[in-house]
């Protein structure tokens, strides 16, 4: 039932606190937090519940960038278990994406794109180098063109928004890729409607990755808490897939 298991949740974000150390670098700082109580909100649900280890966050400037979350790793487990041969990856936050990935015997290479130093710095007071993992302190949409095997977006703070759509053209334009995701994609596959998702190109791998990980959600129960994703911003989005996909 992976990743709507709590008890893997739960060794997930015991690992990783074992492994980030709290620091503050520049405009940003990693803390950690007490549990979540109440109303805890995993990926594509949100259930009444309870996490009573600690949280790691990634603080920056007037803004939570990543917390180690059910959320969290939820949503980036079909990333990561669809990640293959050489993957790019826009976005370091906490590391845990970048690590799981280089943990996969399918993966080469993993070209991680992080547009601030200190975010960088921090990842690299927690992790010895990996020889997998190349971390660029540059603007992944100036980049040197490359070819990936798997590429993955991870710089939307937990929302969809319109811009996933310039970000897949202009990515898809300045490299060549094989298969790419953004996050969030499959909670916003799931929200189309049916009248206007069937008339739209959808990639293999994107059809892969939210049919498997409906299948789990379904069997893990947490289906009947489902919360689909706004409407009119879904609608919007894929009229706008509509055309880049064709």
């Amino acid at each position: 039932m992976k990743p709507y298991n709590k008890k893997y949740v739960l060794d997930v974000i015991t690992e990783y606190n074992n492994k980030i150390k709290i620091k503050k670098v520049g405009d940003f700082e990693i803390k950690k937090n007490y549990g979540i109580q109440g109303i805890v909100k995993g990926y594509m649900y949100e259930i009444e519940d309870g996490v009573n280890i600690d949280i790691l966050e990634l603080q920056g400037p007037d803004n939570v960038w990543m917390r180690l979350t059910p959320l969290e790793i939820e949503s980036s487990y079909m990333p990561i278990k669809f990640s293959k041969g050489k993957v790019g990856l826009v976005g370091l936050g906490l590391g845990y994406v970048a690590q799981e990935m280089a943990k996969r015997k399918e993966v080469k290479e993993v070209i991680v794109y992080e547009i601030d130093q200190d975010v960088i710095d921090l990842y690299n007071n927690s992790f010895n180098k990996n020889k997998k993992i190349k971390i660029l302190c540059e603007d992944a949409f100036k980049a040197e063109s490359n070819s990936f095997d798997f590429f993955y977006v991870d710089i939307y703070e937990y929302k969809l928004t319109k811009k996933v759509v310039e970000d897949y053209k202009i990515l898809n334009s300045l490299h060549k890729i094989e298969e790419y995701s953004f996050w969030g994609m499959e909670h916003f596959l799931l929200s189309c409607r049916y009248e206007e998702i069937v008339w739209v190109y959808i990639p293999e791998n994107w059809m892969a990755m939210t049919k498997l990980l409906s299948e789990r959600l379904e069997e893990s129960g947490y289906i009947k808490h489902y919360k689909a994703l706004d409407e009119k911003l879904v609608s919007e989005v894929i009229t706008d897939f509509k055309i880049v996909l064709e």
